[in-house]
């Protein structure tokens, strides 16, 4: 199969195609700083989050131990089966082009005297419920910041793949078939006009 000769049209339609993508890398560089901004204040809330939430495994920790010691293993049990497992909502976020979810409990954690009898046991037991209502606030609130930051960050991963992808590899190409294309039409146009002025001085009338 011959190969066609590159036209104008096509130098135009290359020109066009390069522009488009120089545009989308314009706005993925956008997507891309801000996706680092969000990324950044995230970060410094899920420090101050992560950090709350391991005082309250300590303050479990703490009272849990003091009830083994006083309350014994059958009312740790007892107390395991008395707490039902906790419902949950699921909301989809979106920030930037990535979805994530939230997650939140749908009902209030059980109070003491709907776990246990206080007259049974002594108030260790109900240090640790209220250390472990304590604790569900900042466990929901580590989770959904924690899975937002995973989304985030692997948004970003991919934003800074494509950007990395047109820099590297489409946009070099694309200029390079612009600069072939512009030589092979100038070089033709170069010798289309020697040949016209080749043409003109034969057709000249000479002098007698």
């Amino acid at each position: 199969m011959i190969r066609r000769p590159p036209t104008r049209n096509q130098l135009l339609e290359l020109k066009r195609n390069i522009y488009s993508f120089e545009q989308g890398k314009e706005i993925l560089e956008k997507k891309r700083d801000v996706l680092l901004q969000l990324i950044e204040n995230d970060r410094k809330g899920f420090k101050d989050v992560k950090s709350a939430f391991l005082q309250s495994c300590t303050k479990i920790y703490s009272s849990y131990t003091l009830t083994r010691l006083h309350d014994g293993e059958a009312s740790i049990s007892l107390l395991g089966v008395s707490i039902p497992p906790s419902r949950v909502s699921r909301r989809l976020n979106q920030a930037m082009g990535c979805k994530y979810p939230s997650f939140f409990p749908i009902e209030d954690f059980p109070s003491s005297t709907e776990l246990y009898d206080p007259m049974l046991f002594s108030l260790h037991v109900d240090m640790l419920i209220h250390d472990l209502a304590e604790a569900r606030k900042s466990l929901w609130e580590y989770i959904n910041l924690h899975v937002k930051l995973k989304a985030l960050e692997g948004e970003l991963r991919k934003t800074l793949l494509r950007i990395n992808t047109m820099e590297q590899s489409i946009l070099p190409k694309l200029e390079e078939e612009r600069r072939q294309i512009a030589l092979h039409l100038s070089e033709r146009e170069r010798q289309e006009q020697f040949i016209t002025k080749s043409w003109l001085k034969k057709k000249r009338p000479t002098g007698r």
